[in-house]
């Protein structure tokens, strides 16, 4: 068991500073339908009025005669009744009497001008109902009842391209609820053409506004984060400005491009932005100074179920040749110096590089099909060479495959990557976080240790609380005083002398956290265990967690009668003897 550390954040380290609390914004003026409504057509409304009382009261001044021949003015009701089924063309009869010729002409000239009238507020009305901001009010008002009405925690992404995309469709397959807010009309429509789960709450709108961050459930209580995955720096920084300034409690988790986005970012919270040239950077330092390290954080971290790659140790021995440009080629070059690696910068404009004698070959450009074409290049000048390549999307992938590329960076996927990881199961992130402090020997001992565990393909995780509510068998069982230790948590339920495809990588107790736990070390009530492996090892843990019998079994070896009266009159006999 190695020394704890404390647990200081989930998603983001946080620290204290005075804020004014503030109401959070929940509307946008312009997205009142009443409103809209109400300002549009009220010059429509007042002429119909003012049309429909004119003619009601010339109808009250026109002569008419009873049936006996008196003369005879219609009252106020009558005129009334005779202008509105004349305005609603319900239908028409001269009531109370047979009409004058003065009251006959009165109607036709109402007639027309009530008419002329209603057609003029109706086609206001329709014109409106079919205007853009009139719909995009009524999309805000159905958008804000979704969000109201969610009892379930969720999730606030902003931005739905390629990166919110792929963490949308993650958190739904993990049955996380979450609201999207993009600017894009086409990316908010595919929310819901999108093959989810759950009807996920979409807006068309600008996440840069506060309002529309309280709207998306910003000041909701079941509101537990925020994602920033625009493919705006400020727009993502205004995220994750209002997050922290209306919600500091709140973790969250915003994009950038640049590294002065990202020190503004972190001013407001900090670890809370993801620049992916400086995590690539990162990562590809990592695989040449630390290969084995490489190989297990890339190996854990893949969703795509992939195999175990090969790690390379010979990548520090020659130069690396970089060809890229802007922010990216200066990222790579300054990590790859950082650890003692000569570097050579190539022009991309200029003509192939020559990569015979370097162990490595970056191309990273802004274009795509440059960087396969420089790739294939590097492989037929050089077979043995690390090749990486940068692709701004994922479209090309059945060709990255063909060639073999070593590495290939994809800035959505690398974000999304670390963005599930952190809040999908935040302990997880704890655990890589550590692994960047360890040296290649102890993350050596740790893979094949999972090697020997869970097999080669990239293991799924899970995070088992011991508590009364997700484990009340364990932490019955542990409440009185029994032993439960990790590996007897990892026991397959039906032969305890055999093993589950699992293996523990984080125990946390108390607010500290172990990382590998050993497998005899006692658990505890309220215990959190990070398990790694399998799905159907965890799926056989998730339900040993609510069966006491299977419990005891895995702790004592004991088989314990399933039913009611024979497990009363075991634990008798048992406490008897005792």
């Amino acid at each position: 068991m190695t020394n704890p550390l404390n647990l200081v954040h989930l998603w983001t380290r946080r620290r204290g500073v005075r804020r004014a609390p503030v109401v959070i914004p929940t509307t946008v003026p312009t997205t009142e339908v009443i409103f809209l409504l109400m300002r549009r057509m009220r010059g429509p409304l007042i002429v119909v009025i003012t049309t429909f009382s004119f003619c009601t009261a010339g109808m009250m001044f026109m002569p008419g005669v009873d049936p006996q021949g008196n003369p005879h003015r219609l009252n106020v009701f009558d005129a009334f009744y005779q202008m509105t089924i004349t305005l609603t063309t319900v239908g028409f009869t001269e009531a109370p009497h047979p009409f004058s010729y003065p009251q006959r002409m009165w109607m036709s000239m109402s007639i027309f001008l009530l008419v002329i009238s209603w057609a003029y507020a109706i086609g206001v009305f329709f014109s409106l109902i079919q205007s853009s901001a009139f719909q995009a009010a009524v999309a805000a008002q159905r958008f804000r009842r979704q969000v109201r009405r969610l009892v379930e925690p969720f999730v606030i992404v902003a931005g739905y391209g390629d990166a919110g995309r792929i963490v949308g469709a993650d958190l739904d397959e993990h049955y996380r609820r979450f609201v999207v807010i993009d600017k894009r009309e086409d990316r908010v429509e595919s929310v819901s053409s999108g093959q989810l789960s759950f009807d996920v709450p979409a807006l068309e709108g600008d996440c840069a506004t506060p309002a529309v961050l309280g709207m998306a459930g910003l000041g909701h209580r079941e509101c537990e984060g925020v994602l920033a995955l625009t493919n705006d720096d400020d727009a993502n920084l205004a995220v994750v400005m209002a997050t922290s300034l209306l919600r500091p409690d709140l973790p969250v988790l915003g994009r950038c491009a640049q590294q002065r986005t990202r020190t503004r970012m972190e001013h407001f919270a900090p670890a809370s932005a993801i620049n992916a040239d400086d995590r690539f950077g990162d990562y590809l330092a990592l695989s040449i100074h630390r290969p084995v390290s490489h190989q297990l954080l890339r190996w854990l971290m893949d969703n795509d179920q992939e195999q175990l790659l090969p790690a390379r140790s010979d990548l520090a021995a020659r130069r690396w040749l970089v060809c890229a440009e802007g922010e990216f080629g200066d990222a790579v070059l300054t990590d790859l110096a950082a650890i003692g690696v000569h570097v050579d910068l190539v022009d991309p404009a200029g003509d192939e590089p020559d990569v015979s004698g370097a162990v490595g070959f970056v191309a990273g450009t802004g274009n795509d099909t440059v960087n396969i074409a420089m790739a294939e290049h590097a492989r037929h000048a050089n077979p043995d060479a690390y090749l990486v390549v940068r692709q701004q999307t994922n479209a090309k992938k059945t060709l990255l495959e063909t060639l073999q590329i070593d590495s290939v960076y994809i800035a959505t996927e690398l974000i999304a990557r670390e963005v599930l990881a952190r809040i999908l199961t935040p302990v997880f992130w704890s655990f890589v976080e550590h692994v960047l402090t360890r040296d290649d020997q102890w993350s050596l001992q740790v893979r094949d240790h999972l090697l020997d565990r869970v097999g080669r393909r990239t293991p799924q995780r899970e995070v088992v609380t011991l508590s009364a509510d997700e484990a009340p068998a364990i932490a019955g069982w542990l409440r009185r005083g029994r032993v439960l230790t990790v590996g007897d948590l990892m026991r397959k339920p039906d032969d305890r002398q055999a093993m589950l495809p699992l293996a523990a990588l984080v125990l946390i107790r108390d607010g500290e956290q172990w990382f590998m736990p050993a497998e005899d070390t006692p658990l505890a009530v309220n215990d959190q265990v990070l398990l790694v492996g399998k799905p159907t090892g965890l799926s056989q843990v998730r339900e040993v967690c609510h069966y006491p019998a299977t419990v005891e079994y895995l702790a004592t070896g004991r088989e314990v009668p399933l039913t009611w009266l024979w497990a009363r009159l075991t634990a008798r006999r048992r406490a008897t003897r005792d």
